[in-house]
């Protein structure tokens, strides 16, 4: 009985030993097959995170290079707007001085034409050696002041036109500086941010790299912009200086042809129909 009992209870802490031993070896492998399963999913997680990135990397470059694209094109439509605006300018200011000499050469030949009519009768009405010397004196001082006029009036307008073009080539100077300025800054402002997508960095840092690079860069040309030289208000002296001389210059004639006047009338007496011409420009 006693040996009996003896075996069962060996047999039992045997079989509960193998039994322990089987159930480590499970739970074991089940512990092993989880751990294996988390660093599975980690790395998958792990490379759609790297996938997005790369993805979103690979967008914001895309949009980089198509606002590269979008910006070298508005560049030249900005600048072929700028030359047309200044051949217009320039052909249009062309074309008014043309016109202005023209109707100032017209005026002359009119005037020459009934000065020389003017001086004919006067000529005729001289009847003696006195009044006679008196009429070609008449005539030579008035030749003489209208050519001094006419010099300091066409003096006048080459200096107003010569001051007009400076004025414009340095306008158009200064705007071709902004302009070439703002590619060259916008255009470092691509090659950098295409640069670093390229290089892998974070696209979001590069993208707002990229906007703040382009918003100060707009800010200061629109501050540049108001420091390009102002040719109106340029224009605006010339005129008055050309005034001011086309005055002086009619005014000295006017002095000169009263003169002129008193010294002929002299050798007229009484005669009220004789009067000096009194030319244009």
């Amino acid at each position: 009985m006693n040996n009996n009992y003896k075996k069962i209870l060996t047999g039992l802490v045997v079989f509960g030993t193998l039994l322990s031993t089987n159930a480590w070896a499970v739970g074991g492998n089940g512990v092993g097959a989880a751990s294996g399963d988390t660093a599975t999913r980690k790395t998958d997680v792990q490379q759609k995170i790297a996938d997005k990135k790369a993805e979103v990397s690979a967008n914001v470059c895309d949009r980089i290079s198509e606002r590269a694209d979008a910006f070298s094109q508005k560049t030249t439509e900005a600048e072929n707007k700028f030359q047309i605006r200044t051949q217009e300018r320039l052909a249009n200011w062309t074309a008014k001085k043309t016109e202005n000499e023209t109707k100032l050469n017209s005026q002359r030949a009119a005037w020459n034409a009934n000065r020389d009519a003017q001086f004919k009768a006067l000529e005729e009405r001289a009847q003696t050696e006195e009044q006679k010397k008196a009429v070609t004196d008449f005539e030579v001082t008035t030749r003489a002041a209208i050519e001094t006029r006419q010099g300091a009036v066409d003096g006048a307008i080459k200096t107003f036109q010569a001051g007009v073009q400076a004025a414009i080539a340095t306008r158009n100077g200064q705007a071709d500086q902004l302009l070439g300025d703002v590619k060259a800054a916008r255009q470092a402002l691509l090659d950098t941010a295409k640069a670093d997508c390229a290089a892998g960095k974070d696209a979001k840092t590069v993208m707002a790299t990229f906007r703040a690079g382009m918003l100060a860069n707009r800010t200061k040309a629109q501050g540049d912009r108001q420091n390009v030289t102002k040719v109106n208000a340029q224009i605006q002296a010339l005129i008055t200086a050309r005034k001011a001389l086309v005055d002086k210059a009619f005014a000295d004639f006017k002095a000169t042809m009263e003169r002129a006047r008193v010294a002929l009338k002299k050798a007229f007496p009484g005669d009220t129909s004789t009067t000096a011409p009194t030319p244009v420009q």
